[in-house]
């Protein structure tokens, strides 16, 4: 169920650093209510009780970089496991709620409660038609084929990528005897019993992926980028040993940790990582530092470097973190401050 709303009153629901996204200049607000069904990790397997469940989301739709995604408002689901998880791991907005998804035949009928408060979501749907995939640039193409989500997670704009075979949907009526869910965000809906459009689908098999931060340098989004101290010696022989060592398919990027660039992503990471002031690394969308950013820098280079890799870790990550201390706090001391900055910045 999709309305179209008051783009107005829907960016007060949207973090900084997202846009929203629009179709024909209209901003367009979507419920889901369905089934999860067969939820868990790539290498094991589904849980009796645990990994299906039903789930009612209210969902919009942004963009980062030109980048479309989903950003949900809320996910109300029926697990209470999913709802720990996912709200520390993802930080997706996930509320524990009674409910349940029946389908019978061509009817479905659907119920999602709070356990306090009078968030509510009741209806049944009729299914008609015959199932279709979205033509290219079609508002259904704009709706159902995004692959990636934003959500915002200690303070940071987080983008996670998914994957899954194109949708085929249907028209289908619908009956909504009780929305309060949607209509406590005050969209400016003027009827929040009547979607302006409904479609139904049997569902799709989805992959997910780890969020990864979603504040990237340039276009290429599998690039990753150490941040190094511009004044400093050492940092331009580290910079400089890496990139003369490294392997032919390390895709790695260098910035001073002062720079433009550089700041605006470290700017959108949690409060630890800006105010330490020292060597980041931006992993497959994950941020390091200190000595953990330091080890890492070992994957970009030739294999009989990053056969020290694993030794490194041996040593405690409190003793790695000293010792990584001691020497950034005598490195001008010991190495001569570049008079400019020379390492590779492309």
């Amino acid at each position: 169920m999709h309305w179209e709303v008051d783009i107005n009153k829907l960016q007060a629901h949207i973090p900084d650093g997202l846009e929203i996204d629009t179709y024909g200049g209209k901003a367009y607000v979507g419920v889901v209510p369905f089934i999860m069904k067969n939820v868990r990790p790539r290498w094991f397997w589904p849980v009796p009780f645990i990994s299906t469940f039903p789930e009612f989301n209210v969902r919009t739709y942004v963009k980062k970089d030109d980048i479309p995604g989903v950003f949900f408002l809320t996910l109300e689901a029926k697990s209470v496991i999913t709802c720990s998880y996912a709200t520390k791991a993802y930080g997706l907005p996930y509320n524990y709620a009674k409910g349940n998804v029946v389908k019978q035949d061509d009817a479905v009928s659907w119920l999602s409660q709070r356990k306090s408060g009078n968030m509510k979501l009741a209806g049944n749907t009729t299914i008609s038609g015959t199932n279709t995939n979205a033509q290219a640039g079609s508002l259904e193409e704009f709706l159902f084929e995004r692959y990636s989500l934003y959500t915002c997670k200690d303070g940071s704009i987080m983008r996670g990528y998914t994957h899954h075979k194109p949708w085929d949907f249907c028209s289908a009526e619908v009956t909504l005897t009780n929305n309060s869910l949607t209509e406590s965000f005050d969209f400016g809906i003027a009827d929040y019993t009547r979607p302006d459009l409904i479609h139904y689908s049997d569902g799709v098999d989805v992959r997910t992926y780890s969020i990864e931060i979603a504040e990237r340098i340039g276009k290429d989004i599998n690039r990753d980028f150490l941040f190094l101290d511009g004044d400093c010696g050492l940092c331009h022989r580290l910079a400089k040993f890496i990139d003369n060592r490294s392997s032919r398919n390390a895709n790695l990027g260098y910035r001073p940790n002062t720079s433009e660039d550089a700041q605006n992503v470290i700017m959108t990471l949690p409060k630890k990582f800006i105010a330490a002031d020292t060597v980041y690394l931006i992993r497959n969308g994950k941020p390091f530092m200190k000595s953990s950013a330091a080890i890492r820098c070992l994957l970009y280079m030739k294999w009989y470097y990053r056969m020290f890799y694993p030794i490194c870790w041996l040593v405690p990550l409190p003793l790695r973190n000293f010792a990584y201390s001691l020497v950034a706090k005598y490195r001008h001391k010991i190495f001569a401050k570049p008079k400019v900055c020379t390492f590779r910045i492309d």
